[in-house]
């Protein structure tokens, strides 16, 4: 008796990895749902890289827009949570033992006190801050409810931010023509790229001033 093949199966026979631009695009629609898992474990940790890309492909009409801000956002903010609580449940300890850290997390704080709430809105769009921040405040004496109540905005006004600018980026690559989605996707890579490289230059050169001045 011959064995039905399965429908996944069928699937995985007929497509091919991307060779080119336009190959991306079209193997990015028929797998555009593994992007929102992908771009939440993202969110999640940290990368507004693949939000701006997400939202270029919703231009282009390989992802939905709102499925893509829902995602990040929730990704962001869950994450953001999990970092305050860590820091609420063994921050100081933490931050004891890794001086340079502690230093960052007092900055934090400064900051914190200085602007209230509205540091909360915007600490998700500083480079290097999101995540020290995050359990710089569980550290402090702002209670759990009032973080989750302005992270949970904060979250939702940076995965706007982010998911709208690669929206209008890949508007305005739509507007050149037929070579608009070859030239989006090139765009998006060079971005990512060019992201990847300023972010290794800066942890380069905070592990060389940390190294050359230990106590700062």
């Amino acid at each position: 008796m011959a064995v039905a093949e399965r429908p996944w199966a069928r699937r995985t026979h007929k497509r091919r990895l991307p060779e080119g631009a336009l190959d991306w695009i079209t193997w990015l629609q028929e797998w555009g749902n593994a992007f929102y898992p992908l771009a939440f474990v993202w969110a999640f940790f940290e990368g507004e890289t693949f939000v701006i890309f997400g939202g270029m492909g919703a231009k282009l009409g390989i992802f939905n827009l709102y499925w893509l801000v829902g995602t990040v956002w929730i990704g962001s903010f869950l994450g953001d949570q999990l970092w305050f609580w860590l820091g609420r449940r063994w921050g100081n300890q933490a931050l004891a033992r890794f001086p340079s850290a502690e230093v960052h997390a007092s900055r934090v704080l400064r900051w914190l006190e200085k602007y209230g709430v509205a540091f909360i809105l915007v600490f998700r769009f500083l480079y290097g801050v999101r995540n020290i921040a995050s359990v710089a405040i569980g550290t402090s004496r702002m209670p759990w409810s009032r973080f989750l109540f302005w992270n949970f905005i904060a979250a939702g006004i940076w995965a706007w931010s982010f998911a709208g600018a690669g929206y209008l980026f890949g508007e305005a690559a739509g507007a050149i023509g037929e070579d608009g989605p070859k030239i989006l996707v090139l765009s998006a890579l060079g971005i990512g790229a060019l992201v990847i490289a300023v972010k290794s230059i800066l942890w380069v050169r905070r592990r060389a001033l940390a190294a050359t001045n230990p106590a700062e």
